[in-house]
């Protein structure tokens, strides 16, 4: 593996980290914070640091990438991203150690939305907006933004694509990967404005507005309130919050292909889409039944808190209205459920992802039909499209690693004094990119009692669910030493010509 490559290209994504930070430092100059100067020089550090990086260890003459730089370029880019993502933290004296600040802009970047902060009405508001700008850079993949701001230069696109866990699959048909990723980023930042827009009009104020709709679509969960959406009480900007997370949590390569097509057939057609409104829906009028005796008749209410809380952790956004530890164990038990679901693949949210339950909830069918019908011979379908054995695999081996890693962590979690059911649920929680938990943490609650240790072992979590578990752990399969590539290094002008999202997605 050439390291060299993959320090350049780390670099250049340095650059584009210390761009954004001009945003809060922007804001901070026009509100009259003096925090506005520590944006503005870690900016410039930021920017200075990523232009040495990649012109010290540019490559000028090979421009491929092998899939294993690939996944060593996305994982280490984001812990990189995060180490300097948390200096403003530091600098801003929001934060007094590096492993708080460091668990915020972990928790900002794969846009789980735990927080460490208490005093949110006593942070400096260029503080708050560089919580959502993570958020937002994290949300579609701050990679997928690279490859499409890099079109045209060599960058090995397919493969840093193809090993970002935002949820898109490839396939063997046009259109190019350029012409894709910048697709998908213009699809995203009209969905960012439309929230912005609708906030607006509702009543918030522009910075919450802002705010608030950098964290929603990317499905986040960072507010500027310590009440989330629900210090609006407000019922127009909830149904706006749910309708904008539940859009998010869509594979966006339906809308990229509906604006292609000129045609809504795809959607229609999808079968992960069904599925998850349908989750949705029940989930909804199952916590309704249960929370409804407690809202005394007023079933508005009721229905509102319930939609809100369902499509929140479903897409794993984790804003909340109320505070549902308070409802019946049978309707936190549905959320807790929620939390193992995750919304829609090729989309901002976290978890396992409805496209993996289906398929293990087909190839279960299957597998007891077969039991029943020991000569009978049947295939996978998604979509009216087969789904190839190795597929099936991927899939049933990423839920037992999913699992595994669950129980791992809520045993390493116990091992430092915390309660058995209290661990499990963050674990889930960080893992999945929920952020809210129940019991110790709860929504209501922030993480910033938890011991150091519990913050790294969440924060590595966060980690592995961003990235889909696979692109962290292959790294400790991998040789660092630079081998002469064989098939695993394809041409960057064959990718181009080839490369493609499908609604269906295939992502391990």
């Amino acid at each position: 593996m050439r390291q060299s490559y993959v320090w350049s290209n780390i670099g250049s994504l340095l650059v584009i980290t210390g761009f954004a930070m001009l945003l809060p430092m922007a804001a901070g100059l026009y509100y009259g914070e003096p925090e506005f100067a520590d944006f503005g020089r870690m900016a410039a550090i930021t920017i200075l640091a990523g232009l040495g990086l990649h012109e010290l260890t540019r490559i000028r003459t090979r421009k491929r990438i092998s899939l294993r730089e690939g996944y060593a370029l996305v994982t280490y880019a984001w812990i990189v991203v995060t180490v300097f993502a948390m200096v403003p933290y530091l600098l801003t004296g929001t934060f007094d150690t590096i492993t708080d600040a460091f668990f915020e802009a972990m928790s900002g970047l794969t846009t789980v939305g735990a927080s460490v902060l208490d005093d949110i009405s006593g942070t400096p508001q260029c503080v708050l907006l560089w919580r959502s700008v993570t958020h937002w850079l994290g949300g579609m993949g701050i990679l997928v933004l690279f490859v499409a701001l890099m079109a045209g230069h060599g960058t090995g696109a397919m493969q840093i694509f193809k090993a970002d866990s935002s949820g898109q699959a490839q396939s063997r048909k046009e259109p190019k990967i350029f012409e894709t990723a910048h697709g998908l980023w213009n699809i995203y930042m009209f969905m960012t404005v439309v929230a912005i827009v609708l906030y607006y009009f509702a009543g918030m104020g522009l910075f919450d507005a802002v705010n608030h709709g950098f964290s929603v679509v990317a499905t986040g969960g960072f507010s500027t309130k310590i009440l989330s959406i629900g210090y609006y009480d407000n019922a127009m900007i909830d149904w706006i919050t749910v309708f904008v997370m539940f859009m998010a949590g869509i594979n966006y390569s339906l809308y990229f292909y509906a604006l292609r097509t000129r045609s809504l057939r795809c959607f229609v057609n999808s079968l992960e889409l069904k599925v998850y409104m349908g989750v949705a829906l029940t989930a909804t009028l199952a916590v309704l039944w249960f929370i409804a005796p407690a809202y005394d008749g007023n079933l508005p209410l009721a229905v509102r808190h319930a939609a809100f809380q369902v499509v929140s952790i479903l897409t794993t956004t984790g804003f909340i209205t109320c505070n549902f530890e308070q409802w019946v164990f049978p309707a936190q038990f549905i959320l807790i459920l929620l939390m193992l679901c995750g919304s829609c693949a090729g989309s901002t949210t976290g978890g396992i992802k409805i496209d993996r339950h289906v398929i293990l909830a087909q190839k279960a069918v299957q597998e007891i039909r077969r039991f029943l019908h020991p000569r009978m011979v049947t295939r996978l379908k998604s979509n009216s499209q087969l789904v190839d054995d190795d597929v099936v695999l991927s899939v049933m081996t990423f839920f037992y690693i999913y699992l595994f890693l669950a129980a791992a962590g809520t045993y390493l979690i116990c091992m430092l004094g915390g309660g058995m059911m209290d661990s499990l649920i963050a674990v889930l929680s960080c893992l999945g990119g929920v952020g809210p938990a129940i019991g110790l943490w709860g929504p209501m609650e922030s993480y910033s009692g938890v011991s150091a240790g519990v913050k790294w072992i969440l924060s590595a979590f966060m980690l592995l669910g961003r990235l889909e578990i696979y692109t962290v752990l292959v790294l400790f399969k991998m040789p660092f030493t630079h081998r002469k590539p064989k098939k695993q290094v394809v041409e960057l002008e064959h990718l181009e010509e080839n490369a493609i999202v499908e609604p269906m997605v295939r992502e391990n």
